[in-house]
């Protein structure tokens, strides 16, 4: 390599870096409170190790490669669009186009910055089998971690749109009425195969046991 192709992968990783200090709004706007609201990186990296997990599991027929290459880089567009609000419904419109030419920005230095463009748009259009196992490792990795954060929501403070959403009041007249399980009843319709058996496996213990998540975690962590 040369100096000037050396210079510019050190640029790329301390622009991504950025995402390591940028956390997820979602819960911001859930209120979470009392803990450390997780950065988009460290949901990447969630994502990873669970697309790890559950394809050294079940043996699907993807190629894990790709998959992981599509959750790494789908969300580096939010180095320069930021992370786009679920209710942000005039931002959202135009999502796609400006995460498109934010990548095309980011990866411009590099020779195969189509390639990362292409791989993006096929996890977008969520048509192929890696594309479909990311993006359900996208959403159960919030599940899973709205879970962790079970007792931190300020529930008074959160905006009233978003029990006001359709999805969270069938949720909640089913008998939902914890955060975590609103968010996996949002999303249980988008699980199939071996995500929906995780889904159902924490449906099932969640309603049978209510088993309290938090103190799990801060006994797990004593455990260090």
């Amino acid at each position: 390599m040369t100096n000037e192709e050396i210079q510019k992968i050190i640029d790329l990783h301390k622009l991504c870096c950025r995402l390591k200090n940028t956390l997820r709004t979602g819960w911001i706007n859930w209120q979470v409170k009392g803990v450390r609201v997780e950065s988009i990186a460290e949901h990447i990296f969630g994502c990873c190790m669970l697309a790890v997990g559950i394809y050294s599991t079940t043996k699907p027929n993807i190629d894990i490669n790709k998959v992981i290459t599509m959750i790494m880089l789908h969300e580096t567009e939010e180095i320069i669009i930021g992370d786009i609000r679920m209710f942000d419904l005039e931002q959202l419109k135009t999502k796609r186009e400006k995460g498109r030419e934010a990548v095309m920005t980011i990866f411009k230095d590099f020779p195969n910055s189509n390639h990362f463009v292409d791989i993006i748009e096929e996890f977008e259009a969520n048509e192929t089998l890696e594309a479909q196992f990311a993006k359900q490792c996208d959403k159960m990795e919030a599940d899973l971690q709205a879970r962790l954060y079970e007792g931190n929501y300020d529930i008074d403070s959160v905006e009233d749109r978003f029990f006001a959403d359709i999805r969270t009041i069938d949720a909640i007249n089913n008998g939902y009425d914890t955060v975590s399980e609103q968010f996996l009843q949002n999303d249980m319709h988008l699980y199939k195969n071996e995500f929906k058996e995780i889904a159902d496996y924490l449906q099932d213990i969640e309603t049978k046991e209510k088993v309290n998540y938090s103190v799990m975690t801060n006994r797990f962590e004593g455990d260090k």
